[in-house]
């Protein structure tokens, strides 16, 4: 670990202090400067008792609680497997699933935010050298006391002050060399990529997840329905069957016609195999 590390771990402290007293003594928020405002103080209370589970809510608790967990779990396992990647570490995506889904049950009973592993946060965590769940319990004890006693001081940091930290955190994110090896592996894949960081970057998370994985859905309803067919021939002297493509000496067996499918037959692909003769 570099001897300055804690450099980068202090950096966002400084640019919230610094910022917030610069906007302070120029009152920055009355010539037009966004301000993070008032802060309310405390912990809300345990909402258990507000549950409800008849007819008038079930719909909305339902649709909302589908969007926003398909939306959560895609979003902390992504930016998990980023980070992973820069470690050259593998993540169990079901591993994450679970994890997520017990914080947000728990944490639905105490008025909880929807607990996810963000791209702000997570890239500014890494980034200041986290490399532990410890780095967690940290930020989550020093976010208590932050709540239950140094709320009002963050009145006026400016909203560019936080812009500027999550901003600064993502740039170390991004690997234009892995942009150019999906381009060169899969043309398909770096198309979502595109849409996927596009979507992201300039517009909002939702819409950039949402047409990401419509891409990917429908990416893999194309391989299903128009699967990749391969006529096989038995190589002479051998139980082996090769495409008779790429080794013209395969010999076709009589009166037999053998193939490799991308995908089982159904009821999907089976007008298209059908159209092509098989």
């Amino acid at each position: 670990m570099p001897h300055l590390f804690w450099v980068s771990a202090i950096a966002p402290f400084m640019v919230v202090v610094i910022g917030g007293v610069f906007d302070f003594l120029v009152h920055g928020d009355e010539h037009g400067i966004p301000i993070v405002g008032d802060l309310k103080k405390g912990i809300n209370p345990i909402s258990i008792s507000q549950l409800r589970f008849n007819g008038k809510h079930v719909g909305v608790v339902v649709k909302a609680g589908l969007l926003s967990g398909i939306l959560a779990l895609a979003e902390g396992i992504a930016v998990g497997r980023s980070l992973a990647m820069i470690k050259n570490e593998q993540i169990d995506g079901n591993k994450e699933m679970i994890a997520f889904g017990m914080m947000n049950i728990v944490g639905s009973f105490t008025s909880c935010y929807l607990t996810t592993g963000p791209f702000s946060k997570s890239a500014v965590n890494f980034d200041a050298g986290g490399k532990t769940p410890m780095s967690n319990v940290v930020m989550s004890v020093c976010i208590l006391l932050v709540l239950l006693f140094l709320a009002p001081l963050f009145k006026y940091t400016p909203l560019v002050a936080l812009s500027s930290i999550i901003v600064v955190a993502m740039i170390g994110l991004i690997k234009v060399k892995e942009f150019i090896r999906l381009y060169r592996v899969d043309k398909f894949d770096f198309c979502i990529c595109m849409v996927a960081f596009v979507g992201v970057v300039f517009f909002t998370m939702v819409i950039g997840l949402s047409a990401s994985v419509g891409l990917s859905v429908l990416r893999a309803l194309l391989y299903v329905a128009r699967p990749a067919t391969v006529k096989l021939g038995n190589i002479t002297g051998t139980e082996v069957f090769r495409d008779v493509k790429q080794y013209p000496h395969a010999k076709s067996v009589p009166n037999i016609l053998v193939l490799q499918l991308g995908s089982p037959i159904y009821f999907v692909n089976a007008g298209y195999l059908r159209e092509r003769g098989f």
